[in-house]
């Protein structure tokens, strides 16, 4: 494809700041929504930005229109039992209505090893982490699980990718590869400047890898 139009949710975060300055290194046209806009962003020329609640359709469909590709790390950012989860599962549905009426067929999204995918394989480690956080924060284990739902049932026709992360870690680039729970190569610790390389990566590439799969993603030593 090329580089072309990104849009990015999410961009507030420390990992969705990352994409941002990572996308425009590389010459990515970059749109960033949300809530509220960080100064550094406003300020910047080569940044458009769309303001707005993220389940709002008019912010959507400003910020959606003429995307070639979606990266999104919206998503629980806590694991403590009084993070407001109520938005997400909404959100990203019309995020997907949006881009289907809009023609965007590409969308990156941040997911989290708490998943299930028909590729993996037991991992002890695995389950004992998504049953801590099934416990100790039932909401967040569950928006995150219906995130990946409605993905599924509502995204035939789109090209979605959702990656599956562990811990996060700040610091510089590593090497980002992907793989499986339990294949052997798949690790738990990401660092985020690995999240902004790998996503990106992925966003180039036609045609798109992934398709309607849930890639875990770790850091490895170069």
């Amino acid at each position: 494809m090329g580089v072309g139009k990104l849009l990015v949710f999410g961009a507030t975060s420390a990992t969705g700041q990352l994409i941002v300055r990572r996308a425009l290194e590389l010459g990515w046209q970059v749109t960033v929504c949300g809530r509220r806009t960080l100064p550094e962003h406003s300020a910047n020329a080569d940044i458009k930005t769309v303001e707005g609640p993220i389940d709002d359709e008019e912010t959507l469909r400003e910020a959606i229109s003429g995307q070639d590709v979606i990266i999104s790390v919206f998503g629980p950012s806590s694991p403590s039992p009084f993070t407001n989860v109520d938005v997400f599962v909404p959100a990203y549905k019309k995020i997907l209505a949006t881009m289907r009426n809009e023609g965007v067929g590409r969308i990156i999204a941040l997911s989290t090893l708490s998943v299930n995918d028909p590729e993996d394989r037991f991992s002890l480690l695995r389950w004992l982490l998504a049953t801590a956080l099934w416990a100790i924060a039932h909401k967040v284990w569950k928006a995150v699980n219906d995130i990946s739902k409605v993905f599924e049932e509502e995204g035939d026709d789109i090209d979605w990718t959702l990656f599956r992360v562990g811990f996060l870690a700040n610091g510089p680039r590593l090497r980002p590869i992907h793989g499986y729970v339990g294949d052997g190569t798949l690790g738990m610790y990401l660092r985020r400047a690995d999240i902004a390389e790998w996503t990106l990566t992925q966003a180039d590439k036609s045609p798109p890898e992934f398709v309607h799969r849930r890639p875990g993603i770790c850091s490895v030593n170069v």
